[in-house]
């Protein structure tokens, strides 16, 4: 699934139940779908920028991890090349979707004893 396919099920996905039984989707096209995806990926992406860990309960976490600088081996030419220090985002699926992906039912998280 890309951003377009996600907008779409979104727009379709995403309605408002009316009283008197009708209902609406929140959003009135495409593009309105499509920009709010734009901004929560953007969002996502400044707080990643800024050193902070992104967390949504249930899906899993993005953080930045470093890179340490060193010699790597060239696979082609076989010479060695110095590497930069770098950082990458990194994914953690949470438990649950982990799960999901596999079939199986989430463990239910206990409650501490006190």
């Amino acid at each position: 699934m890309n951003r377009r396919e996600l907008a779409k099920t979104l727009q379709s996905k995403v309605v408002v139940q009316y009283e008197d039984g009708t209902s609406e989707s929140i959003f009135q096209n495409f593009a309105m779908a499509d920009d709010t995806l734009k901004l929560i990926f953007d969002l996502i992406g400044q707080k990643l920028e800024a050193g902070e860990e992104v967390a949504i309960a249930g899906f899993g976490r993005w953080k930045l991890r470093e890179t340490a600088a060193g010699m790597r081996r060239n696979p082609q030419t076989q010479e060695m090349v110095r590497v930069p220090a770098t950082q990458k985002v990194r994914f953690y699926p949470a438990t649950a979707l982990k799960s999901s992906v596999a079939g199986k039912t989430a463990p239910r998280r206990r409650a501490p004893k006190r």
